[in-house]
This record gives structure tokens, sequence and C-alpha cells, in this order.
């Protein structure tokens, strides 16, 4: 199991340091995935802080050949998107917290 999740807190942190509120982002363990909902604010398209935070979550995962899956939630009724939720492999989660530990980033 994960002591220390080093990119949940490398994520809050870099949040804090643009100016977007750290609860935008929320993580969430399921069985054998995790996945990472990142809150729409505007009401219409995507705000920039969301597409921020999804641009540094995409660039790490990347980097690190770690397969994701991208969804995205819609508000019912309309074309409003509510989050956008990343989905990762609860083992390769744990491969890129060993890496960002090791200071392979």
């Amino acid at each position: 199991m994960i002591k220390t999740d080093y990119y949940q807190n490398l994520l809050k942190r870099t949040c804090m340091r643009n100016n977007i509120s750290p609860r935008r982002v929320r993580f969430e363990n399921i069985e054998d995935l995790v996945v990472i909902h990142v809150k729409n604010q505007l009401k219409e398209g995507v705000d920039l802080e969301s597409f921020k935070i999804l641009n540094f979550i995409l660039q790490t995962v990347v980097h690190f050949d770690i397969k994701f899956n991208e969804q995205l939630y819609y508000y019912p009724g309309g074309n409003r998107l509510d989050r956008v939720a990343v989905t990762i492999e609860k083992d390769d989660y744990v491969l890129l917290i060993k890496k960002i530990e090791e200071g392979d980033v």
C-alpha cells in the first residue's frame, strides 16, 4: 500500500503555487484504480485553471509512459462540462509514486 502519496502532494502544491484552489482536484481509490477528478467552474467550455491542472497531469503521466483514461462528465440535460476524470491503474500509479520518490522526475 502507498505510505505517502507524493503525486497527490505534488499536484496539490502545484495548484497552490499557481493560485488554484487545491480543492478542485480530488483523488479517489476504487478497487484497482486511482481516479483523479478535476472540477470545471465555467458554464461554457473549460476554464483555464482546470486546463492547467489537466495539462500538468498529462505531462507527468505521459512522461513516465503510464496508461490512463480520460472521461468527461457533463451536467444532465445540457452541454455544460462538470468535471474531467483521469483514471490510472493502481499498479501504474504506485510506479509513478516510486519514480517521484526516487527523483526520476
